[in-house]
């Protein structure tokens, strides 16, 4: 690989020429390196002989995100706080000044040399005499809030220009990597491309041939990102490479024809054509209720015989979505979901759910990643009893919309205890079900260091928290560091009046929420001096350019409210 030119870009299986910065994955040596930079690079300098130097060894500046900043992302907006996380800054790392790192957003790790900007997160290395941490900074995370807070967008493209080498590589395409946030099934593709990320796919066919008629969105659907030679792309999962696109050419079925075997389209199928045949049969029901009793009867069974052979011949499913009013046998449809252990989203939207059957099943699904069950009822505190239980099971589980219901609401307080056991969880939506002594269950939890990752959280239309709840619970939240989204509306015939000490409690909470840019609370009736209270806030808050408060309806027409 060194002879040919490339260096690891530090992804793995991901190599890039130090000249032409082209960029190669595979998961085996088809053809020796040499022979494949010359097929899509023959005007490569470095090929063609000439003098164009060498690579440094520790070019390579971006690290592995830290999870959390040592005292929170607060505690480092200020200049003089970031210079003083260098006090063990290492000897050899002296070359770098800490005040000029500092002053770019920086903030010492404690790890070797790594260093973590506290506005996007981002963390370089490898730090050498010399190096300019703005130009670092810009080059690798030109997105930041901070950096361009600080330097104009002229600043930032010369930066980016004058940086060798790494050509349309940023710390974006290492961080998506490391941290895998693209759809579940990309834990079964065979290498770690960073186009595996359609955005980062996408961003490939900037210098895409116009003469070529290939449609750019359904070839990043199909996997594939441009390489940059003529209108050859490429799979970021097998590999394969196809070129002379024609209009009218479908890019899943030539990929298909001549890569059958890539797992990025045998996942793709199980995972997204599945559904549509689902939902297309679900609607079965529903059009033959005008039909005699005998039929209908006689359909939903087919119906249900039909549902359970999709799920029984689609073993690598992924996203199982029912929007169905009526099946003849829910317990068959469950115990043939049951054996779909590699499912990572669910979600029932219709009134063919029996909650026990499901709640029985539910401990199966341990790589579940996402549970919408906002539209069911729970009516009997038994099943929601089980389906608390059930929860702590789901370990990877990132997004929880909370079914409703009597039993629900007889006990939230227990849900709540097993949702701070989840450490994914990035998105919960608790409505209708919650009173004064839950809700408060929550904020405890997260001041005792739950619900770390926690970005929204929906508390809406829970009508039984009265305005002391609501203070209480304002009152003890405090440490959710990630939290961007709080959500506490009511319907409008519940709107609610505040005294002021409640105004000053929501005021103090929104200001230990360092990342949070909006605040829902449609139907609170808040007067001049509330609003005045909260724009004070606002204004010192650290997302104050961002942060939104949605308070007041807006309705085609003049509402009465009867008390």
């Amino acid at each position: 690989m060194a002879a040919a030119g490339f260096y690891y870009t530090g992804v793995k299986l991901g190599v890039q020429c130090f000249c032409c910065s082209l960029i190669l994955f595979s998961t085996r040596l088809r053809k020796l390196p040499i022979e494949n930079h010359k097929k899509l690079r023959p005007e490569c300098e470095f090929l063609l002989g000439k003098d164009v130097g060498n690579i440094g060894k520790y070019d390579i500046r971006v690290k592995s995100p830290e999870k959390m900043l040592r005292g929170g992302k607060a505690r480092y907006h200020e200049e003089e706080a970031r210079l003083e996380s260098f006090e063990d800054w290492p000897f050899y790392a002296h070359g770098t000044s800490s005040r000029v790192l500092s002053a770019a957003g920086f903030v010492f790790t404690g790890k070797r040399d790594t260093v973590q900007c506290f506005s996007c997160g981002g963390c370089l290395g490898n730090w050498e005499e010399g190096d300019d941490p703005w130009k670092e900074h810009a080059k690798w995370f030109p997105k930041c809030e901070f950096l361009q807070s600080k330097k104009s967008p002229e600043e930032i493209t010369q930066y980016v220009q004058s940086y060798e080498g790494f050509l349309h590589v940023t710390g974006e395409h290492f961080v998506n990597s490391w941290v895998r946030r693209e759809l579940p099934m990309v834990s079964a593709y065979c290498n770690d491309s960073i186009f595996a990320n359609e955005e980062l796919r996408m961003d490939t066919f900037k210098d895409w041939p116009h003469e070529s008629p290939g449609a750019v969105e359904a070839l990043v659907k199909a996997g594939l990102f441009y390489t940059g030679k003529r209108d050859i792309v490429q799979c970021f999962s097998c590999g394969g490479c196809m070129e002379k696109w024609a209009e009218g050419d479908n890019p899943i079925e030539d990929h298909t024809k001549f890569f059958p075997n890539c797992v990025f389209l045998q996942t793709l199928k199980s995972s997204a054509e599945v559904i549509p045949a689902l939902q297309s049969h679900c609607a079965l029901p529903e059009a033959m209720e005008t039909t005699s009793e005998s039929n209908h009867d006689d359909a939903a069974a087919v119906h249900s015989t039909v549902v359970v052979k999709l799920i029984q011949n689609s073993p690598n499913l992924h996203v199982f979505h029912l929007k169905c009013n009526f099946l003849s046998n829910c317990e068959s449809l469950m115990t043939a979901l049951a054996s779909c252990k590699k499912l990572r989203e669910i979600e029932f939207s219709g009134r063919c759910f029996e909650a026990m059957t499901f709640v029985n099943i539910l401990p199966n699904f341990v790589f579940l990643k996402i549970l919408n069950l906002r539209d069911q009822q729970f009516p009997d505190k038994e099943t929601s009893e089980k389906f608390a239980q059930a929860l702590g099971s789901l370990r990877n589980l990132e997004e929880l919309l909370v079914p409703t219901g009597d039993g629900i609401y007889q006990v939230a307080k227990l849900i709540v205890r097993q949702c701070l056991q989840l450490p994914c969880l990035r998105v919960l939506v608790f409505a209708e079900t919650l009173d004064d002594d839950s809700v408060l269950e929550i904020a405890k939890g997260a001041t005792r260091g739950g619900f770390q990752k926690l970005e929204n959280l929906d508390l809406t239309l829970n009508h039984k928290i009265t305005e002391e709840g609501y203070r209480n619970f304002f009152q003890v939240l405090d440490n959710l560091p990630n939290l961007k989204n709080l959500d506490i509306s009511r319907h409008i015939p519940e709107c609610v009046q505040i005294q002021a000490i409640t105004v000053k409690a929501l005021g103090q909470c929104v200001s230990r929420l360092p990342s949070l840019t909006r605040l829902g609370m449609l139907s609170w009736l808040l007067d001049e001096e509330d609003i005045k209270v909260i724009n004070d806030v606002k204004e010192r808050h650290p997302q104050s350019k961002r942060l939104t408060v949605h308070w007041r309806w807006v309705v085609p027409f003049s509402p009465v409210i009867q008390k």
